[in-house]
């Protein structure tokens, strides 16, 4: 008999197949997109609203049910499933309300006459959510802490085991929607912060998420910076040694011509790299062609600095909101815990750098994928179910909603003025004093880094890490005045639009999981006749 451990993550799918008599994984699989069109949450929430709620919650089951096919196991024998995810995510996989995390206030809820689910732990069979496994096997949902507070969130906390632990301690999800918990001697404060899918390698020119081929770490050596790139197992090797400045090439390694792109952790390690070194003076990139240059051609642009920037400062402003809703000091921090794959591949050390994770950290432990881990350990022991209910209950929560929050506001602007201004810190930190908040602490002399495995997701399983490409769904739309200059093509950075003529009239197509949606738009304000209206293509 087999069990499915799945974490619905807002940049993509990961899964694996587990032979419940053993407890062994016997395959992993992973998408390099998620389904629905957007970057973030908030994209998806839009898009589930204009579509409807079942058209979202086929289009990731359809993107499972593929995945399940990779695995090659008999499906008839799955006995058990576990979904682990954001409270958006797992309420479009269960098919349930979700207008109550798209609208915030009783007022609106009521205006609206939105009923927010419990979001509780739930079992659900497979059948009645269309999944190709045998329809009487068990789903299991872990549950939030608050409907604000997800199963994601809580997986963090149990499995870094911070709730356990005397001190002050920070945990941090870093991906698109970053989870992050300031735990205070077991009580929590906790956010969730739309970084963006810089920090995650999408919405980079070159970036790619952490998949085979992606350049995950950059080291400085004699000849030039050293490129780490994720082979088929996804462990981190050797790549080339190349010339920052022009892409020169000084000393050929083990994956030389296998990188395909660059991931979050490799950006985090390239701006470090580049602030140190004075290649990069914010907000530009100090070169003859304004890039810096990675092994088989993959560059780094001003506007790839500039959407890295929007994520790490997203993290640093959320960092400093919990200490100011928590009444410490970021100094007062002892300890970091990062989780995630771009909290797992990234040197912490270059994270310290840029302003990622606190420079007052002593320890800082990486953890890697908690949500897949959880729903691994629920899998083997569906018990579990039961006692993390019980500890979601237990647990002493303050939820600080990041749009609303002043501290967060004024934090923000400071960072965009650092990232794309090139303010200084030594202004950053006055006017920090200025607004009542703590100056940013002073950079530990020494640091102890822990990284838990040996990679994000420890176990792939005798059968390997397969990779899911073709998923979504085509939408698809007529423009009256349409005149199919093009120019929508031209505009699209992800390559998510095709135009059909059909007749003298012309059809645009776009595929849903190449397209940022409506974090995007570029081919709607492009449009010469200014016809193009993407929420058509929605309905």
């Amino acid at each position: 008999m087999y069990g499915i451990a799945i974490d619905i993550g807002t940049s993509g799918i990961r899964a694996q197949a587990l032979d419940l008599s053993k407890g062994e994984v016997q395959a992993t699989v992973i998408t390099l997109r998620h389904p629905l069109p957007g970057a973030n949450v908030i994209d998806h929430l839009h898009f589930a609203i204009e579509v409807g709620t079942p058209v979202a919650h086929q289009l990731i089951i359809d993107t499972i049910n593929k995945l399940l096919d990779l695995m090659e196991i008999d499906l008839s024998k799955v006995e058990r499933v576990a979904v682990d995810g954001n409270p958006t995510q797992l309420s479009l996989f269960q098919n349930i309300e979700i207008r109550d995390l798209a609208y915030w206030g009783e007022h609106a809820m009521s205006d609206m006459g939105i009923k927010p689910p419990e979001r509780n732990a739930a079992v659900i069979k497979a059948g009645g959510l269309g999944l190709k496994v045998n329809p009487e096997a068990d789903v299991l949902i872990p549950p939030g802490v608050k409907h604000e507070i997800g199963a994601d969130a809580l997986a963090m906390l149990v499995r870094s085991g911070v709730l356990d632990k005397k001190g002050i301690s920070l945990v941090t999800d870093f991906g698109t929607n970053a989870e992050i918990a300031l735990v205070i001697d077991g009580e929590v404060y906790a956010c969730s912060a739309a970084a963006g899918p810089a920090i995650e390698g999408q919405r980079i020119e070159r970036g790619m998420l952490a998949s085979p081929g992606a350049i995950c770490d950059l080291n400085e050596v004699a000849g030039g910076w050293q490129n780490m790139v994720l082979n088929d197992q996804l462990f981190a090797k050797e790549g080339n040694t190349v010339d920052p400045t022009n892409g020169g090439l000084a000393i050929n390694g083990s994956m030389d011509k296998k990188a395909l792109g660059i991931t979050g952790t490799g950006v985090i390690a390239l701006i470090a790299l580049g602030l140190r070194r004075g290649f990069i003076k914010l907000p530009k990139i100090q070169t003859d062609d304004g890039r810096l240059h990675l092994q088989d051609g993959i560059y780094f642009t001003k506007k790839d600095l500039v959407e890295a920037g929007k994520a790490i400062g997203a993290f640093r402003a959320g960092h400093i909101s919990l200490c100011e809703e928590a009444g410490i000091s970021m100094r007062d921090i002892e300890t970091s815990y990062m989780a995630g794959a771009s909290g797992f591949y990234v040197d912490a050390m270059k994270s310290i750098e840029v302003g990622q994770i606190p420079a007052c950290s002593k320890k800082v432990f990486q953890i890697g994928n908690t949500s897949l881990g959880m729903a691994k350990e629920i899998v083997l022991n569906p018990g579990l179910l039961d006692e993390l209910q019980n500890m979601a209950d237990g647990i002493r929560g303050h939820h600080i909603m990041l749009a609303t929050s002043k501290v967060f506001e004024k934090v923000y602007t400071l960072e965009l003025s650092y990232w794309d201004e090139g303010m200084p810190l030594s202004i950053y930190n006055e006017y920090l004093r200025r607004y009542g908040y703590a100056p940013l602490p002073p950079r530990m002399k020494t640091v102890d880094v822990e990284r838990i495995h040996s990679r994000d997701i420890p176990d792939i399983g005798k059968k390997g890490l397969k990779v899911l490409r073709e998923i979504g769904m085509i939408l698809r739309a007529e423009f009256d005045g349409c005149t199919g200059c093009e120019t929508c093509i031209a505009s699209c950075n992800e390559k998510a639009i095709s135009l059909e003529k059909i007749g003298d009239h012309f059809k645009i197509i776009i595929r849903s999981e190449m397209c940022d949606g409506m974090a995007c738009l570029r081919c709607q304000q492009s449009c010469s006749q200014q016809v193009f209206k993407f929420e058509k293509l929605l309905h």
